[in-house]
């Protein structure tokens, strides 16, 4: 195997790969679907049955979002070293069969995904073209980032706060603050993830000259206000003292 179909190949394997969980330790070694069935029972989130549909599309959106990470992620380390360029060409064989890719990266026998979360009628909606329209609307977000921000870690953690709120609002998702939360730092340790396997593949002779860095790890505290009960008691004491005023004023 050559240098080219080495690389084409290590393509299929980033966007095999991004259906495992990297904030789990150890990172990598566990399904997404599974670590986040996992996160919604220890927050006692239910998914109930009347968003189930709109939970399904959501992951399978998150999905093609996450591949696009991938794409991104790679562009300023395919700057620097061209041979790279040819990571793409495994992606692109991905994209034209998205559907079916989604379904077997989903089959639990891989120990990875869950079928039971697939969206019906994949033809219809992760078509190449759609997925293809999914990567222009994303890349207006990314260019928006970058205008905005100074530093290659803001304007992804700009990319992802905005391509997961477009997602969530588009598939009617119940994307609770500890369920973004979830997500976005799951994002974010994949970008971490695929920036020090592309720096891998680039030889170190070539590391003077580097210019794209690997992403810094960014914590992001989840915010236990949202979580327990003091938000709804909070809100019912307001909605109270609404109440009393009114009452005092009538």
């Amino acid at each position: 195997m050559d240098m080219e179909n080495y690389l084409e190949n290590m393509g299929i394997t980033v966007c095999q790969r991004a259906f495992f969980s990297y904030m789990a330790k150890p990172q990598g070694s566990y399904g997404l679907h599974m670590i986040f069935r996992l996160f919604l029972k220890k927050k006692r989130i239910i998914m109930l049955d009347r968003d189930r549909a709109n939970w399904c599309r959501f992951l399978a959106d998150y999905a093609v979002f996450r591949l696009y990470i991938a794409r991104y992620v790679l562009k300023d380390f395919a700057r620097d070293y061209p041979p790279l360029l040819n990571i793409y060409t495994g992606f692109e064989k991905v994209e034209k069969d998205f559907p079916e890719f989604l379904k077997k990266e989903a089959d639990p026998g891989r120990g990875v995904g869950d079928l039971s979360l697939l969206p019906d009628n994949l033809p219809y909606y992760y078509s190449e073209e759609k997925i293809k329209a999914c990567h222009e609307l994303f890349d207006r977000m990314a260019d928006k980032a970058e205008k905005k921000m100074d530093s290659p870690d803001a304007m992804l953690k700009s990319l992802i706060t905005e391509g997961l709120s477009y997602l969530c609002t588009r598939d009617k998702a119940p994307l609770y603050t500890p369920v973004f939360w979830f997500f976005s730092k799951e994002t974010l340790a994949y970008a971490q993830y695929l920036s020090e396997l592309y720096k891998g593949l680039i030889p170190e002779s070539h590391y003077e000259t580097l210019h794209a860095r690997p992403y810094k790890e960014v914590e992001r505290e989840e915010d236990t206000f949202y979580t327990d009960y003091r938000l709804p008691a909070y809100i019912l004491f307001f909605v109270a003292g609404l109440i009393c005023l009114v009452l005092a004023k009538a």
